[in-house]
């Protein structure tokens, strides 16, 4: 009888890598197009959703989940969220640096993470109802903070040119 090894693939690690790059990048001050940071919110969201669609179907609890944490974050926390604006330059503006969005990035990553190895190693937990909802619910908070963030700063250059 054989034993049987399972590895990591490489690809999680190089995505965890640029995200980490990436994150880093913006912890340091740095000059935006408004639009920027809401074309990263849209595919922050599209990919967001897909993801729970992909892992938990078109079906009515994932998709309330991911809605209720969107929702509550936009709500909730986009004063929280809000990252500050140091200047306007143009029609950019100068943010500061801040981590949050690594941790937001390194909070997807462990989601996504921990749902795709518990769909490898075929646990039943996916298939929980509460485990469905808590996954979803995660996705929506994060992805939803991006654009929170996103919103912020669209208030303050629109408010800036009225």
């Amino acid at each position: 009888m054989t034993a049987t090894t399972s590895t990591l693939p490489l690809w999680p690690l190089l995505i965890l890598a640029l995200l980490i790059a990436l994150g880093v990048r913006q912890s340091r001050d740095r000059l935006v197009q408004p639009k920027t940071l809401v074309r990263l919110a849209v595919v922050m969201l599209a990919l967001s959703l897909y993801g729970v669609a992909s892992a938990f179907g078109a079906q009515a609890l994932p998709l309330l989940a991911w809605a209720a944490g969107l929702s509550a974050v936009l709500v909730l926390g986009r004063r929280a969220l809000a990252p500050r604006i140091l200047a306007r330059e143009g029609a950019a503006v100068r943010l500061q640096g801040s981590c949050l969005p690594l941790a937001l990035m390194l909070g997807i990553f462990a989601d996504k993470f921990v749902l795709g190895f518990a769909t490898g190693v075929g646990s039943p937990v996916v298939h929980e109802a509460w485990f469905v909802a808590v996954a979803s619910l995660s996705f929506g908070l994060f992805s939803g903070a991006f654009a929170a963030r996103a919103a912020a700063v669209q208030r303050v250059v629109s408010a800036a040119a009225a």
